[in-house]
C-alpha cells in the first residue's frame, strides 16, 4: 500500500495510533481481530489463517499455541485442495486420447 510510517499506518487502521503501531511492532501489543481483519482483506491474505496466528501470538500456553498451529495446518491444507481441484477444473482436456489408449 505505500505507507511508510508509523502515523501513515495508524492513519489507515481504525482505533491505531502512532503509539500503538509502535507497540505492535515491538511485540508490547497486538492487533485486535478487527484490525487483522481489515489489514488481511486489504494486502489479500487467507483471514482465517490471520485470526488464526493472531490468536497464536496471544496465547500464553504452549499447549493452546500448538493446538491453534494444528487447525493453522488444516486450513493450508484445505486451501492447497481447494486451489488444486480449481485448477483441475480450467485445465482444458486433451483431445489427442493419448490418456484412453492407456
Amino acid at each position: 500500500m505505500g505507507l511508510k510510517t508509523d502515523s501513515e499506518i495508524a492513519e489507515r487502521i481504525d482505533g491505531l495510533n502512532q503509539g500503538n503501531v509502535a507497540h505492535i511492532k515491538a511485540g508490547r501489543r497486538h492487533l485486535t481481530p478487527e484490525q487483522a481483519l481489515f489489514i488481511a482483506e486489504q494486502c489479500n491474505l487467507d483471514i482465517g489463517e490471520v485470526l488464526v496466528k493472531l490468536d497464536m501470538e496471544k496465547a500464553k500456553s504452549p499447549a493452546v499455541r500448538e493446538a491453534l498451529g494444528s487447525v493453522l495446518k488444516r486450513i493450508a491444507g484445505a486451501v492447497a485442495a481447494i486451489a488444486l481441484i480449481a485448477g483441475l477444473m480450467t485445465t482444458p482436456a486433451s483431445d489427442d486420447g493419448s490418456l484412453a489408449a492407456s
